[in-house]
């Protein structure tokens, strides 16, 4: 069943393809054509064989019949004589005969063979009668294998005299009467054989043409459907996702111009293809970025609270240190490791993107001035630093001190891309992305662009390098000489400014990194002022401190208390409610942490308000920014700080919450 079935599928397709549908078309066109041309050219001459022959019958009648009219008068047989020899004579004649009118045969010659129907000429005359009616005109009989002619013998001849012609009107013969028939039959067997071998070689001819007409045709339906059948096959394989070469356009027909069309959408997959690769390459780094964000988020809090009691134990500890004491040394190298880790989880936190930034508008160019003094001393003094800066004022709005954490990232490579000196150029100027590069983003096409371009004439980097150089501890240095996280640093710090980052790079031609920042309008500048005296930091208000870390809250508790406030504790988001509520005339100002069990940090402010509006509160966190803004704290609603906090800046801070 699968066989036959199988079977009939295959001979489906056959029938069914276009090459076959063409040759089968051309083929019937052919055989009837040709089968009409043979027919017709044996109709043809098998009619001008019988009309020949028939016309040399009946002048033959004709002939012998006006030559036998002096015999037929006399009925005498020798005068009859020689006109049946002349007409015996003449090719395919096998009698001939002389009669009365009254059908009497004065005369007879046959020709001594066979007839083909099989009589002897002799006895084919002697069986031979007058036809009746007798004849009044010449006729003609057909009989098997011959044909009779028969000629009527008149008593005058056949034309009229030329003085009848010229004398009277009438130039018919007048007295002319019938005396006698004339006979002469002619053998068809000839005729017949000619007309067989006629029809054999008009066969042959007709195959032979046919044959070849029908490889011609082949030819053509293969030259039709080749292109076609080559375009099929690039087809399917392009939808196997298979590399396909280009077709070859030989015509200007449809069939070129529907080659010409399937190499533009070939040309358009594999320009796709690579454009998804590319978006699945830009992908899988995203995810891979995104995953060590994660990471960075989730090991933040912890890490910023640890560091919180450490740098503010080791701070209280150092200001009531004497200066001459000898832990003092051993003191300040804690305080030096705890801020190192400090910048390395800050550093994954700006990587990830997740880093709270204070942004305001300043001219680039004021950024490259002030860290100058300070690269200068970074690099070595066998590299020499140029600066070239833009005469357009390049504002941006950037928090300064991450923009400066990028030129000292960068810049801490370039030295170490320049091992034997070398040349470190920092260039400012106002000019936009490359198309491709903005195609990607959510940009609106009137935004402009301030770059900053940072290029050194180092060793360079390879493709291999310059596709990881942006990940997260990925480094080329030897260990012990670098963490890895420079280049993340600075990309997390350009993408969280809304800008791009572009390195150009090649092995031993040196190494350039366009950031592109987006303008601001000078409008958004604040209005020049001078500096405000340093504020006090001591008090005597009353705080309530909610935190559910005991090191945090200890920490806080230890460093208010020290210069000189008043603390109330609560652990959580609940209890801050009740002590609020049994305190609410002593508190001025509450200090938050944002998450806490219970109840967080902002549904318990809002408890708080309804029994006491004005309340001023500064919340603070050691998570990342996300995880701040998904429990409803920002920057414009309420006032913040980031753990891990030094105790000087948090005094501060709370010093000029009460003081206005």
């Amino acid at each position: 069943m699968n066989t036959i079935g199988l079977f009939t599928t295959s001979r489906k397709n056959a029938l069914g393809s276009f090459a076959t549908k063409i040759f089968l078309v051309q083929a019937f066109s052919i055989l009837v054509l040709s089968l009409l041309l043979t027919g017709y050219f044996i109709h043809r001459e098998r009619r001008a064989m019988t009309e020949s022959l028939l016309s040399k019958g009946e002048l033959l009648a004709k002939q012998l019949a006006d030559s036998c009219r002096i015999g037929v008068f006399a009925e005498s047989p020798e005068l009859l004589a020689d006109p049946l020899h002349s007409a015996m004579e003449e090719k395919d004649v096998l009698d001939a005969r002389v009669f009365t009118f009254d059908g009497k045969m004065i005369a007879a010659r046959s020709a001594p063979r066979t007839t083909s129907a099989g009589k002897p000429s002799q006895e084919r005359a002697k069986d031979s009668t007058l036809p009746s009616p007798n004849p009044q005109k010449p006729m003609t009989l057909r009989k098997a294998g011959s044909i009779e002619f028969w000629a009527p013998i008149r008593s005058a001849p056949l034309f009229s005299p030329e003085e009848a012609l010229i004398y009277t009107d009438n130039p018919e013969p007048t007295g002319s009467r019938i005396v006698g028939f004339a006979t002469v039959t002619l053998d068809t067997t000839r005729l017949d054989s000619t007309y067989q071998s006629l029809l054999w070689k008009s066969v042959a001819v007709c195959f032979a043409f046919l044959a070849a007409a029908l490889w011609f045709a082949y030819r053509i339906a293969h030259g039709i459907t080749r292109p076609l059948n080559s375009l099929k096959e690039r087809v399917t394989a392009l939808g196997k996702g298979n590399v396909v070469e280009m077709m070859p356009v030989e015509t200007g027909d449809e069939i070129g111009e529907l080659s010409g069309a399937f190499n533009a959408m070939a040309e358009s997959l594999r320009v796709r293809d690579e454009e998804k690769a590319h978006l699945e390459a830009l992908l899988r780094q995203a995810q891979k970025m995104e995953a060590i964000g994660q990471l960075a988020g989730g090991v933040a809090h912890d890490f910023n609270n640890i560091l919180c009691a450490i740098i503010g134990f080791g701070t209280l500890l150092e200001m009531g240190m004497k200066k001459d004491d000898p832990s003092r040394r051993h003191l300040e190298q804690i305080l030096s490791a705890a801020d190192r880790a400090t910048n390395l989880t800050q550093g994954l936190l700006t990587f990830s993107r997740k880093q709270i930034l204070n942004p305001h508008p300043v001219n680039l160019n004021t950024i490259v001035q002030r860290i100058e003094k300070m690269l200068k001393r970074l690099i070595t003094e066998d590299i020499e630093l140029r600066l070239s800066l833009s005469g357009q004022e390049p504002n941006v709005l950037v928090d300064t001190g991450q923009i400066d954490q990028v030129l000292l990232n960068l810049a801490t490579n370039a030295r170490d891309a320049m091992p034997n000196g070398g040349l470190l150029t920092i260039t400012t100027e106002v000019a936009d992305p490359p198309a491709d590069i903005l195609a990607d983003t959510a940009a609106l096409p009137t935004t402009r662009y301030a770059l900053l371009t940072v290029t050194d004439s180092g060793s360079g980097m390879e493709k291999e390098t310059r596709e990881k150089i942006f990940e997260p501890f990925f480094t080329t240095k030897d260990v012990g000489k670098g963490t890895g996280l420079g280049l993340s640093m600075v990309y997390g710090i350009v993408k969280q400014h809304n800008g791009h980052i572009i390195v150009n790079s090649e092995a031993g031609k040196g190494t350039s990194f366009l950031i592109y920042l987006p303008l601001t309008p000078k409008e958004n500048f604040p209005p020049e002022h001078s500096d405000l005296p340093s504020q006090p930091v001591a008090g005597t208000e009353t705080l309530l401190v909610v935190e559910d870390n005991p090191e945090v809250l200890n920490l806080s508790r230890t460093v208010l208390e020290t210069f000189g406030y008043r603390i109330i504790e609560a652990v959580d988001g609940e209890d801050a409610v009740e002590q609020f509520s049994r305190h609410q005339q002593e508190i001025d100002l509450i200090l938050m942490d944002v998450v806490m069990p219970k109840m967080n940090g902002r549904r318990a402010y809002m408890e708080i308000a309804k029994i006491r509006p004005d309340i001023k509160v500064l919340f603070m966190s050691g998570y990342t920014a996300d995880i701040v803004l998904e429990k409803g704290i920002t920057a414009e609603d309420f006032n913040f700080i980031h753990k891990p906090v030094t105790p000087m800046e948090l005094l501060r801070r709370i010093r000029k919450l009460l003081d206005t």
